[in-house]
Order: structure tokens, then C-alpha cells, then sequence
């Protein structure tokens, strides 16, 4: 049976342990579940047969404490947990990351093409001593035209590589700078680094379980659809975006991503009472009025010493999560997460679908008809997320994934198609009064456009969307007349939203026309007119 330690809070504060030293263990982040506001970071450490104590350096500083779980296999027992914090500059050995390792090697490099600069250097001197004549052993009168020319090629060639080196040098130099803005920013985000010292007893080598909690983490979703227009395939891509700012490198980890987000309400309160009575009556002496009291005063506050501002931490926007069942997502091979500010994009998965390619013309909105993908709602939870539209294999632009707010049907915009072209005809206006002397007013629209296929083959499906007056007094009427018959004309539940669909050949054009006749009381102030 496994056995688990949780440490308790009030055992956060060191704990003296009067135990031989032992060498430090290994250990490696091994899976890391990311939710929304941070992540669960599960570590495994080896221990001898026989050991008596587990100690692990190098651990951030920001995970918290309670949350630490030490899980231990059967034969393991487990005693006290003490932990230590200590600053940067105490714990040089923690310097290993990614991040300075490279440091490490271009630096490396520097001195490299420097140390080979300051030998040219040194040859050049000896060179031009050579030419003044000052060297020791200066050569024959027969010789010095040899000798000169020796020296002059043997200096141009020093010359033009210490030329190579400086330039090599600044290039190391440009790559170096914003290494080290990096590293000193992380340093100074983590300006700490925690020991873990566990006391322990087994009889055999084992393998524990550390996991903790930071809130340094999180993710985003994101999308990407690819459309192919002519077979309607919809392919929907599920990205992830993640960022963690913890102090330590997630290396080689198996990343779970959950929209579960974590709540620290562990149970329902007692329900409040409803309570009614009768309000006592006010004395008038008490419903005069009182004058607010004065603002108090300002308090000053004297601070000794300085702090050095924290940067700014990624944050994602955690409303996407909302009003979605949890759902965990699991990566199938391992990954690298370095802490900084970049954002890691993962892909998650791929969902094939299949789409029904709409041609949708607003002509009151815009004269031009763009492509609409109406499919079924995919299963599954789906986070609000950015959305990156590919049609036909070309980019057409972002839009917005929202399927929790849509009904079984989801559409996705993919951009306007220029072979289709869109006539809107001037609109035809006539005002005048009829009925008994007038008594009512009259307005009368007509609309008409014209939409033409101009692809050169296949036919497309052509939905044309019209605007019309809704009536919102019982003395106000409309009449409205349509040419051809609409296919609704509450489009999307909305009265007034008239929409016509049909087939439209290519090479082929179709005329939709709209008359309206609106009449009021000839006395009554009509708005909404156009």
C-alpha cells in the first residue's frame, strides 16, 4: 500500500534535523497538469536501499508549501519534512537551465576568439619589432627583401583574421546582451531557490512521488480551421497555448492540460435565513439630515530600504473556462516548457468534419458575398479561443471559436469570395397619405440586387439575408411583397430577417427584389424610417 505525507502548514518553518549528511538525490519533473491560474508540478526522486534521508536542492521558491505531496511505495516510511529557502547567490549550483547553458557556450566562444585575438596580437608585435629593426637577430642585407615581403604578408594576414575575430565577437556580443536581459529578469522573478530535506527509512531502492502546486502557470485555447471548398472537409485543429513563469525548466514532461479550474471551497456554507418583520416607525427628529462625517486624514508613512520591481507575469485570460464541463487533455509525447514569457503552441488534436459551403450575401451591409462553413456542433467541450481560418489552403484571416454559445448548428466565416459579384440597384422611396381624408400616411421601399456566379465551374449555394421593417405598435402596418418567395422569413428566430437560399450555376445570375409599404396615423411621430 502506498504511502503519502502531506506537510502541513505550520511545518513550513525549518525543522532541525540532527542526521549524518548524505549525498543529494536526482530528481526530475516527470508530469506537469496545467489548469486555469497555475499547474500541479509531479516530481520523481530515487533513494537508495538503506537510506535515511532524501535530500532535493534547486526547487523553485514559489510553489507552495501546503500543497506539497510526498507519495512513497510500500516499504517506504516516511518521516519529517523540512524545507529551506535560500537566496540565488547561495545556491551557484542551481544555475543549469537551458537558458544558461547557452550563456554558458557562447560565452565560451567569446573568450575563445579572444584569447586567439590577444595571440595575433602578440605576433603583430613581434612583427613590426622585426621592421623596426629592434629584433635580436635582424636579418642579412641579401635578405631583407625576402624578410619584408615575409613580414608584410604574414601581418596582412594577422590583420584581415583580427578583423574576422572582432566581428565574430560582436556577433557573439548581440546574441549574449539579450541572453543575459533574460536571465538577470528571471533572476530576478525568482530571486530564491528552495531545499527539500525528507527523513526517511527503507530497506530497498525506491522511487518517490513529489507533487506541488504553482500558480506561475497556465493556458489558453486556440484553433485552426482548414476548409476545403469544393468536397466542404472541415478540418479543426485544437492548439494550446502555454506559458509558465516558475523558476524551473519543464524538460521531457508529460503535459496534461485540464479547464477544470481549481477552487479552494472544499464544501457548502450553512444557508442564510429569510427572515421578514415589520420596520419599527422613524421619529421624525431621527430622519433629519445627518452631514457626513469628515474624510480622516491622511496617514504618512515612512519606508526604509528598496524593492525591486517584479516583472510582470503572463496571465491568461481565464473566462474562456467558464460555463464548460471539465475536460483533460493529454499530450502523446513528451514535451520542453522553459520558464519566461513566451507562450508554447502544442496541438492537441485534430477533429474531422464535414460542412455544408455557403456563398451569404448581406447587400443592406456590404455588396459582396462571403464564405460560410454551417456544420454540427462538434461534441465536446470547446473553450472560447482564437480562430485561424484556412480556405483552400490559403490563410483568410482570425476570427473567434465560441461553440458553447451556439446551437446545433456552428458557422465559421472564411472570408469573402471575389468571383461572386453583387449588384444593389438604388433603392425606390414614394411617400403619400390615402384612407378617409387622409388619415394615414403612407411609405413605400423597394429593393432590389442582383448576385452573379462568376466561377468558372460547379455551382454554389447562395443565401441572400434581408433586413425588412417590424412593426412595434398595433397602429403601425407593414406590407411586404418578395420576388422570388423567400426561403424564411424569420431567418435565425428574428422576425423581419428575410433569407432566401438557392442554388446558383456558375455563370448564371439572379435578381432579389423587396417591397415594403408601411402606413401610421398621418399624425403620429413615426421613427425608424430611413
Amino acid at each position: 500500500m502506498p504511502r503519502t505525507a502531506l506537510l502541513p502548514a505550520a511545518s513550513s518553518a525549518l525543522i532541525a534535523l540532527l542526521l549524518p549528511a548524505l549525498a543529494q538525490a536526482q530528481s526530475r519533473i516527470d508530469e506537469v497538469l496545467v489548469y486555469p491560474g497555475g499547474a500541479q508540478v509531479t516530481r520523481l526522486a530515487s533513494v537508495a536501499a538503506g537510506a535515511r534521508e532524501l535530500v532535493l536542492t534547486c526547487l523553485t521558491a514559489r510553489f507552495d508549501p501546503d500543497t506539497l505531496q510526498i507519495d512513497a511505495p510500500a516499504g517506504v516510511n516516511l518521516g519529517p519534512v523540512q524545507i529551506e529557502t535560500l537566496p540565488r547567490d547561495r545556491a551557484p549550483d542551481c544555475a543549469n537551465s537551458a537558458l544558461d547553458e547557452q550563456l554558458r557556450k557562447l560565452e565560451a566562444q567569446r573568450d575563445s576568439l579572444n584569447a586567439e585575438s590577444g595571440a595575433l596580437e602578440t605576433g603583430l608585435g613581434y612583427l613590426k619589432a622585426l621592421g623596426n629593426g629592434d629584433a635580436r637577430n635582424p636579418p642579412t642585407t641579401a635578405a631583407i627583401g625576402a624578410t619584408a615581403d615575409t613580414i608584410r604578408k604574414a601581418a596582412l594576414d594577422a590583420l584581415q583574421r583580427q578583423a574576422q575575430l572582432r566581428r565574430q565577437v560582436e556577433e557573439l556580443e548581440r546574441q549574449i546582451g539579450p541572453l543575459k536581459s533574460e536571465r538577470d529578469r528571471l533572476a530576478a522573478a525568482n530571486p530564491e531557490w528552495r531545499s527539500l530535506r525528507v527523513r526517511l527509512s527503507t530497506a530497498q531502492a525506491a522511487e518517490l512521488r513529489l507533487s506541488y502546486r504553482i500558480t506561475q502557470a497556465g493556458w489558453a485555447p486556440s484553433y485552426r480551421a482548414l476548409l476545403d471548398t469544393t468536397s466542404g472537409a472541415l478540418h479543426l485543429e485544437r492548439l494550446a497555448q502555454v506559458s509558465q513563469q516558475s523558476g524551473e525548466d519543464w524538460r521531457n514532461v508529460t503535459l496534461r492540460l485540464s479547464t477544470a479550474q481549481v477552487s479552494t471551497r472544499v464544501g457548502l456554507p450553512s444557508p442564510a435565513p429569510w427572515l421578514l418583520n415589520i420596520r419599527p416607525p422613524v421619529a421624525a427628529e431621527a430622519r433629519a439630515y445627518v452631514p457626513a462625517p469628515a474624510p480622516p486624514l491622511a496617514m504618512s508613512m515612512a519606508v526604509q530600504g528598496s524593492r525591486a520591481r517584479e516583472p510582470e507575469l503572463d496571465r491568461f485570460d481565464l473566462t474562456v473556462f467558464q460555463n464548460d464541463y471539465a475536460t483533460e487533455f493529454v499530450l502523446p509525447l513528451r514535451v520542453n516548457i522553459d520558464s519566461g514569457i513566451q507562450r508554447a503552441s502544442l496541438t492537441l488534436g485534430t477533429e474531422k468534419l464535414q460542412a455544408r459551403v455557403l456563398a451569404r450575401v448581406q447587400p443592406q451591409s456590404e455588396a459582396a458575398a462571403y464564405l460560410v462553413a454551417d456544420l454540427a456542433r462538434p461534441a465536446g467541450a470547446w473553450p472560447r479561443g482564437p480562430l485561424q481560418l484556412v480556405r483552400d489552403g490559403a490563410l483568410v484571416g482570425n476570427s473567434s471559436l465560441q461553440v458553447a454559445g451556439s446551437d446545433e448548428r456552428l458557422e465559421l466565416p472564411f472570408g469573402r469570395d471575389d468571383a461572386v459579384r453583387v449588384q444593389v440597384e438604388p433603392e425606390q422611396r414614394n411617400a403619400g397619405d390615402r384612407g378617409f381624408i387622409g388619415a394615414r400616411a403612407e411609405h413605400r421601399y423597394g429593393r432590389a440586387y442582383v448576385v452573379e456566379n462568376r466561377h468558372t465551374r460547379g455551382a454554389l449555394t447562395l443565401q441572400v439575408v434581408e433586413v425588412g421593417p417590424v412593426a412595434q405598435h398595433e397602429d403601425i402596418k407593414v406590407q411586404a411583397q418578395f420576388s422570388p418567395t423567400p426561403s424564411t422569413q424569420a431567418w435565425r428566430k428574428q422576425p423581419g430577417w428575410v433569407m432566401w437560399e438557392q442554388s446558383l450555376p456558375a455563370g448564371t445570375s439572379q435578381r432579389f427584389t423587396a417591397d415594403y409599404v408601411i402606413s401610421a396615423p398621418k399624425d403620429a411621430p413615426l421613427t425608424g424610417l430611413r
